[in-house]
């Protein structure tokens, strides 16, 4: 760092601490060319500013491939410019750079031209952080499933969020022309929902699973933890209006064994 003369303490130049780390992080956040370049400044400050988008870029490329990818290197470049300027992290850790970058897409305004379904495009992707690290919440014992799924009360899996999209994220791709071409389209894109149940095995992997909206609102009502399975059916039942309620229970046990091959019940809460 540049250090400051004997000539410019007698001259007072000396900003307060507080100052100088002000007008050295606005420096960091939206570097400008050398002739606005406070004189408190290092002269090399350029390098840090070079290194700071560097380190975030390398750990947004990571989490977000599809993303950047469809946006384009200028356009990506843009994005991540703007987010260092703009966004107040709350977390000074690496690892969290990735939910930080979700925050500022979801919840504030970026300026810059994207996609309609952009924001739920790089959650999707950022989700898959999210199943890889997280720690599990739920240490209760799991019990072994004998034979009947209805009248347990379902362990699941405790790496498991339900996810709602307004736009099949699970199928975009900068290979398909139909997502790639979005600066060109005359109108916005048509809004197809999706759910998603994302999860962890056993083995750490990671999957996506497609649900309806019947399957979804079953994994809701059992992720409550109050009701045996055929008490979350019925419930089900009743919330659609089913004029015989048991009649849903055949139709369920499907589900419920769908559920537990795809590892989203795992066992049962309570020993049969």
């Amino acid at each position: 760092m540049q250090s400051l003369t004997n000539t410019q303490l007698d001259k007072g130049c000396l900003p307060s601490f507080l100052d100088y780390q002000h007008q050295f992080v606005d420096y960091l956040r939206h570097p400008q060319n050398d002739d606005s370049l406070p004189a408190s400044l290092p002269t090399r400050i350029n390098i840090y500013a070079k290194l700071l988008y560097s380190k975030i870029d390398a750990s947004l490329h990571t989490c977000f491939p599809i993303t950047r990818e469809l946006l384009g290197a200028t356009i990506w470049q843009d994005l991540v410019r703007e987010f260092i300027k703009v966004h107040q992290c709350q977390s000074p850790l690496y690892r969290e750079i990735p939910d930080e970058f979700i925050d500022y897409l979801m919840n504030e305004n970026p300026q810059i031209e994207l996609p309609d379904f952009m924001a739920e495009l790089a959650h999707y992707e950022w989700m898959e952080l999210v199943l890889e690290t997280e720690k599990p919440l739920n240490t209760n014992p799991v019990f072994p499933i004998n034979d009947d799924l209805l009248t347990i009360t379902p362990a699941l899996n405790p790496i498991l969020h339900l996810l709602h999209y307004r736009f099949p994220v699970q199928s975009i791709s900068p290979t398909n022309k139909y997502w790639k071409n979005w600066k060109n389209r005359p109108t916005p894109y048509n809004q197809e929902a999706v759910i998603l149940a994302g999860i962890r095995d056993a083995d750490f992997k990671i999957y996506f699973i497609e649900l309806n909206a019947v399957t979804a609102r079953l994994i809701e009502l059992m992720q409550e933890g109050l009701s045996t399975s055929e008490q979350a059916l019925l419930e089900v039942a009743a919330e659609l209006h089913y004029g015989d309620h048991e009649t849903i229970l055949p139709f369920g046990i499907d589900i419920l064994q769908q559920l537990k091959t795809q590892h989203i019940i795992i066992g049962a809460q309570h020993e049969q």
